[in-house]
Parts: C-alpha cells; structure tokens; sequence
C-alpha cells in the first residue's frame, strides 16, 4: 500500500497559516467597513432628525378685533374687542414624516357682548369667547405612492367650505379630530377621504352658559369622500358623500337632540367652467347639486336638495358674480350644514347660520375690486374693496325673508393687514323664518408670519 505524505504539520503548515490570517484579516475588515456603515447610516439618521428639528417653521399670527352688533331683538349693542394669538412649530418633512403643533389664545378685552360662555345673554351674541385652546397637533406622511396621510387634530377644508371648513373668520377656528387620505396617484384627479371622530368648534373647551348654548364639541362617527378633477384646462370636475353621525355627550336633552338632527348623509357634484374672452377678460360658469336624507340617529326623516348657480368675471382687478342659491325646507327642518364656514355665505350677519324650516333661497350679486391706484397712493401692496348684496326668501312660497348689503375695505403691507367690514340686514317675515334688523362693523388689524 503506498501512503501518501500528509504536507507539514497535516494541513497546518506555513501556506494554510497565511490563509487563516487572511481569513482573519478579511473577517476584521468586513465586521471594520459594517461597524462603520451602521456608524455612518446612525450618524445620518441622527444629522436628518437633527435637520427635521432644526428646519422647522415657526408658525405664527395675531390679530385685534373690534366688532359691534346692533340687533332689533336685542335691548343693548354689542361692543366687543378681543384679540388673538396663533403660535405654533411645524417640522420639515423627514422621510416623508411631519410633525405640526399649534395653540391659540383668545382675550376678551371687555365684556359687553354675549361670547356664549360669559352669561351676558342680553347682548347680542359675539361667538368670541376666551380661551387657550391646542389648535392644530397631527402628524403627516407623505408616502411614495402619491398618498399623503395626515393623523390628529386638523383642519380640513373641502371645495370652497360650503360643506365642510374650519370656520376661520372667527377668532378660534373649527378643527377635527381625524384621519385623512389624499391621493394624487391619477392625472389630474384628486381623491381624499377623512375619517372624523370629533369636531372642535370655535368655541372653546368651556361649557356654554346657559348649558343649551352651543357645545365646545360635537362627538363625530364620520365619513367624508370628496373627488376634485382639474386634468382639462379651465374646467374643474368635482363629486362628493359627506355621511355625519353627530352628538353631544353633555347639555340639556333639547340640545342634545338637536344635534341629533344633524346626523345626515349628504351626496352632491360640482362643476365650473372658466375661459378667455379677450386678454384682460375671462369668464367663469360654476354649479352644485346635492342631496341630503337622515342618517343613523337622527329621528327625522329628511328628504332635501340644494343646489347653486354662479356665473361671474374678471377684468383687469374687477370681479363680478351673479348667482342663485337654494337650500330646501320641508317645514320641520331646513337643508343643513353644521360644519361649512357659514360666515362665508347667506350673508355677513350670520343671521341664516342655521337654515330655517321653510328653506332660503338666495340670490346674491358681487363684486369686488383690487385699487392699484389706492395701493400706489398709500405705498402698500394692496387695497381692496368689497361689496355684496342678498335677497332672501323661502324656498317654500317664496316669500320674502329680507335683504343685505355687506362691505369691506382691506389694506395690506408685508404681513400686516388692515380690514373694515360692514353688514347690514333688514329683515322681514319673521314667522316664516326671517330675523329682525341687524348690523355688524368690524375693524380689525392682523399680523401673519
């Protein structure tokens, strides 16, 4: 039998050993070159939070308000004067993540006005009362795939707020507690959904005096769908299903089935048209259509419509609109919007906040100028005038239900602006759902960072 002879030391000898510290060398190299990319990768997380922080945006604004009220039901004017501060930090994006905090704080500065939580209920109301309030606490997420998430307390502003706003004329805004989804990913075509668990009104955290005042807080099983299409030039395409189950879990019974009445499922479309007609000139045709039914606890049953027409143009600084809106009453209750910006419609006096029984029918001519003369004159960069008239009526019978003109006078500079505001409604049909005269002034300054 031939043996063969084992190399020195049996796979031991020189050459393996040189193998083996080469091994060893390479493993030290390798475990070297990962320590130090997790060194590096943590030192760059830590460079981006550190970035996420420290480019963060402070958020800030603040304003002064002077606004009386003369109201034919009531025995006294209100002379309010309250002032608000609005401060808060928002992050930069870090791997699509944002983070957003913001608190008010409302002053009245007198007392000679009902803020529905003062208990001067022989003053007309000046839904203003003091407070400091979290405004706005959520975190976003802008994700690859065209979708930006947001969770927390927000605001969510839909279309042109008809149906669905944050109320911002008023001194604290409304915000919602909620989960919303917003989708890009089709040309053209914008598609958000909100989750709603709470609405945060603008009054407050305090509880009403007396306790059938308006709630702080409307308790919210809601789901809100809105699609905005704008893939064609100057026209824009639009669907929606808000479905709202409102309550509240303090106050009187009475209150708390009037908030019950709220709860409904309102469905819609919209559409406007805007186009040329020479190089200073352009014109713009727009309509909504919705309907709306009882939903879950509401003990009504609701079959109502509304719908709005507007036709309107610019030239040159100069906008006009002409339109005709109609919100159906069935005698027990009217066409509902408890949570739009309804300061922004059926007139400044916020008379029709609520839409009477009987429905409101409002036609309403507008127009509005940017003065550049005025801007130059002053050394500004913008003044602006306002003005706007309604007719009101009742969508049942069609009678009338009184008239309004509203003006304002805006002067802005930089961050600062200076606004005059006036409405003035005269009323009439009070038994059918009219109001008794009233008129509003406002002055107020405004700075915004």
């Amino acid at each position: 039998m031939i043996k063969m002879k084992q190399p020195n030391g049996g796979g031991h000898g020189p050459k393996s050993r040189g193998m083996q510290g080469i091994r060893r060398q390479a493993s030290r190299t390798i475990a070297a070159v990962i320590v130090l990319a997790f060194s590096a990768h943590a030192a760059n997380a830590e460079e981006s939070l550190a970035n996420w922080l420290g480019n963060a945006k402070l958020l800030a604004d603040a304003r002064l308000r002077y606004e009386g009220v003369d109201d034919a039901s009531k025995t006294v004017r209100a002379n309010a004067l309250t002032a608000r501060a609005r401060i808060g930090v928002q992050t930069a994006s870090w791997n699509g993540l944002a983070a957003l905090i913001e608190v008010d704080g409302v002053w009245n500065i007198n007392n000679d006005f009902n803020s529905t939580r003062n208990g001067r209920t022989n003053y007309p109301v000046v839904a203003d009362p003091q407070m400091l309030a979290l405004n706005r606490l959520q975190l976003s997420y802008a994700s690859p795939f065209h979708t930006t998430l947001v969770f927390g307390r927000q605001r969510i502003l839909l279309a042109n707020q008809r149906f669905i706003g944050n109320v911002g004329w008023r001194q604290h805004e409304q915000t919602y507690d909620a989960v919303t989804l917003a989708n890009t990913s089709l040309p053209g075509l914008t598609a958000t959904f909100s989750y709603v668990v709470r609405v945060n009104r603008v009054f407050g955290t305090s509880a009403p005096v007396p306790a059938a005042g308006p709630a702080a807080a409307l308790r919210c099983d809601c789901h809100l769908f809105d699609l905005n299409y704008a893939g064609i030039p100057g026209l824009k395409l639009g669907a929606f299903a808000y479905f709202l189950d409102l309550s509240q879990r303090s106050g009187p019974p009475t209150a708390r089935l009037a908030t019950s009445k709220l709860s409904t499922t309102t469905v819609g479309a919209r559409a406007s048209f805007s186009f040329a007609l020479s190089q200073d000139l352009s014109a713009t045709f727009s309509g909504v259509a919705a309907h709306q039914s009882n939903y879950r606890n509401n003990p009504l049953s609701i079959d109502l419509r509304y719908w709005q027409g507007e036709t309107g143009f610019t030239y040159a600084g100069l906008t006009g609109d002409l339109g005709y809106e109609v919100m159906q009453g069935n005698g027990t209750i009217g066409f509902s919007t408890p949570l739009a910006t309804l300061h922004a419609f059926d007139g400044w006096a916020d008379l029709f906040l609520t839409t009477p029984a009987n429905g409101v029918d409002d036609f309403y001519v507008k127009g509005a100028y940017a003065i550049p003369l005025a801007a130059h004159v002053l050394h500004i960069d913008r003044v602006t005038a306002t003005l706007v008239h309604h007719d009101f009526s009742t969508d049942i019978a069609r009678a009338g239900i009184g008239t309004e003109w509203d003006g304002s006078l805006e002067f802005g500079y930089d961050h600062f602006e200076l606004l005059l505001k006036y409405a003035d409604y005269r009323g009439s049909g009070v038994g059918r759902g009219g109001f008794a005269d009233k008129s509003i002034n406002w002055v107020q300054m405004a700075y915004k960072y």
